[in-house]
């Protein structure tokens, strides 16, 4: 049972892949969140990236995707569906069946093998870990909470099938979760990869493919009936 309940507890974090490094010149003269390129009049800062991420999140509506989940040595993988301003769904292929869902009130986590609903009443500190990175409010936990810098170069490097920024990100207090993340974001600001060391010591990564926005994905999707055969176990998460 172990396996499945540690599954929730790093969900905010999000991705891994290699990196296409580029040499670059910093003067000392420009801040850290400056990086000019070789073309001198083309200047991309942390905070243009920043903006475009969350004007980006500002129109999206709902979305949908396919994840590969990554917790150490074990993968699972599946459709996640997200839908303003908080109800989100992660239907399991692998653990078969397995579905995250919260109606932006209440999150369940099912886990059909064991017949076990687990119950959890979303408070805003448990709201906000949850949806970070896959959400507006989430995105806004992360700037706050987090200082953003380019991993090596400001240009856009190829990734998977596309292009996308490649950041590292420090927890800017000491507190519970990830002392840093690496993210890779797209030209458009979505974030499409995390990536970190879960406190105790698991590489923990989140992959996103097959983006589809504003759908107009309907609210029922986000309800959840127990089943009559599951045991419900309440509120024994410890805040993510």
């Amino acid at each position: 049972m172990k396996k499945y309940f540690f599954l929730v507890i790093p969900l905010f974090l999000l991705m891994i892949l290699p990196v296409y490094a580029q040499e670059e010149v910093k003067p000392e003269n420009i801040p850290e969140d400056r990086i000019i390129l070789d073309n001198p009049t083309n200047i991309v800062s942390v905070n243009d990236i920043k903006k475009r991420m969350s004007e980006r999140f500002e129109s999206i509506n709902d979305y949908t995707a396919d994840f590969d989940w990554i917790n150490g040595d074990v993968h699972y993988f599946g459709k996640i569906k997200y839908k303003k301003p908080d109800k989100i769904l992660l239907n399991f292929e692998e653990p078969d069946d397995q579905l995250i869902v919260s109606n932006g009130h209440l999150l369940y986590i099912y886990i059909p093998y064991l017949k076990v609903v687990v119950q959890q009443l979303l408070t805003e500190d448990t709201e906000s870990a949850i949806l970070t990175t896959t959400s507006e409010a989430g995105l806004s936990k992360l700037f706050d909470e987090y200082s953003f810098s380019f991993y090596d170069t400001s240009i856009l490097q190829p990734f998977r099938n596309t292009q996308a920024y490649h950041f590292r990100l420090h927890q800017k207090t000491p507190n519970v979760g990830f002392k840093e993340i690496y993210l890779w974001v797209s030209a458009e600001g979505l974030i499409l990869q995390s990536n970190g060391n879960s406190p105790n010591g698991l590489n923990v990564s989140l992959i996103f493919s097959n983006i589809q926005l504003n759908t107009e994905l309907p609210d029922y999707i986000f309800d959840f009936e127990v089943p009559a055969d599951a045991q419900i176990i309440r509120n024994i998460i410890v805040p993510f």
